[in-house]
């Protein structure tokens, strides 16, 4: 069925008769941007999406659209004489389309004035919605968390953070980055659903208004929690979640981004569209030289030093002395957050901040210093351009 409305039985008859059915496998690119619009397209099962493509390898596309059964998509084609697509077509998996090209539209006229006139009413609505939609201007600041090894504190330490902006009446959306394993929603006292692998199968456009059905909330704070099971990772790609981070980016004050600890097209994503860069460890030997070693290569990347801003936590204070020596060695931004196994263990088992399990605690102190340093230093780094040189170095 074609989803447009008003089209009767006879109108959908006399349309199809004039429709060439074509089979497109998946990854199949059905048009390109800048190619000279001949045809549109309806999808009859499968899925396509339309992206801005800037790399023929595809490892840089931002997702624009998901084209489901019924659907369009091309229609600027029937809409100008000489008209180009603005977008690629491509196919998620085998796809059959109706290609309706220019030709067949004014057989379709020919045929039956009422339906190729519908036709081209239910279109233009179309085109007249998408360019209806409200967008904001301004976007939020983005707070990436890291930590070269996992089980150092990362998503406790955002979680908190992400509480504390929400109580001082900022809006503040945290995305669990960490696909196959993150466990954000636990932090945050929250359900394992919705999460972010129901969004991709389930909504055909990544705009805010559909994204949001998938929050939960936590004390002001809109979580968009990872997959439930591991295997759910594959149906988020890099470019199905950049559209969801700048989606979310002009809907909030901050974005809190949980990201895995290994390397891949995922964590380099958040990398890259991060503001500041928080870098959790602990102070043992393992957490402090993988840092140093993930710090060099950042640098060797040309990230932005100012980015970076590097926590110790489950701080004692027998670590001084190392602390001073590894300071000198990267000479960023500093923050300890102390000690407190059992503050931080009970803060997880009930959901609720360790300032309100003990706010006497030095490690409470540290982390609302820390919070106040974000909330008060504004950041306008530069964003973008690190995945094409981050991809090459470490292929192969």
């Amino acid at each position: 069925m074609l989803a447009i409305k008003d089209l009767s039985t006879g109108d959908l008859e006399v349309i199809l008769r004039h429709m060439t059915r074509r089979d497109v496998e998946r990854g199949g690119v059905l048009f390109e941007a800048g190619d000279k619009a001949l045809a549109m397209f309806f999808v009859e099962s499968g899925s396509l999406k339309l992206v801005s493509r800037k790399a023929k390898d595809g490892h840089d596309d931002v997702l624009l659209a998901v084209i489901k059964p019924g659907a369009f998509c091309g229609e600027t084609a029937l809409l100008g004489e000489e008209s180009f697509y603005e977008d690629t077509a491509v196919a998620m998996e085998h796809s059959v389309v109706l290609e309706l090209t220019k030709e067949s539209m004014q057989k379709v006229m020919l045929a039956s004035m009422t339906a190729g006139t519908k036709l081209l009413l239910g279109i233009s609505r179309n085109i007249r919605e998408a360019i209806s939609m409200p967008m904001a201007q301004e976007t939020g600041k983005i707070i990436a968390f890291i930590s070269p090894k996992d089980g150092m504190g990362r998503t406790s330490i955002a979680t908190h953070l992400a509480w504390f902006l929400a109580k001082a009446g900022k809006r503040v959306i945290f995305i669990d980055g960490d696909l196959q394993l993150g466990d954000a929603c636990v932090h945050l006292g929250l359900k394992s659903q919705p999460h972010m692998a129901r969004l991709i199968q389930n909504e055909e456009r990544l705009v805010f208004d559909s994204i949001k059905k998938y929050f939960q909330n936590s004390r002001n704070v809109s979580l968009l929690a990872g997959p439930s099971q591991p295997q759910e990772a594959e149906f988020v790609s890099r470019s199905n979640l950049n559209q969801v981070i700048q989606e979310c980016s002009r809907n909030c004050d901050f974005l809190i981004l949980d990201v895995p600890s290994h390397i891949d097209d995922i964590s380099i994503l958040m990398w890259d569209v991060a503001d500041l860069m928080v870098f959790v460890t602990e102070g043992n030997i393992s957490g402090m030289s993988r840092l140093k070693r993930l710090l060099a290569t950042l640098q060797r990347l040309n990230y932005p030093q100012e980015k970076f801003f590097c926590l110790l936590n489950k701080y004692r204070q027998d670590q001084g002395e190392y602390l001073d020596n590894y300071r000198k060695l990267m000479p960023f931004k500093w923050q300890t957050v102390a000690s407190a196994e059992k503050q931080f263990g009970d803060s997880t088992l009930r959901g609720i901040p360790i300032w309100e399990i003990d706010a006497a605690c030095e490690a409470t102190k540290n982390l609302q210093s820390f919070c106040e340093q974000v909330l008060g230093r504004p950041q306008n780094n530069e964003k973008g351009g690190i995945f094409s040189r981050i991809k090459s170095m470490f292929a192969g």
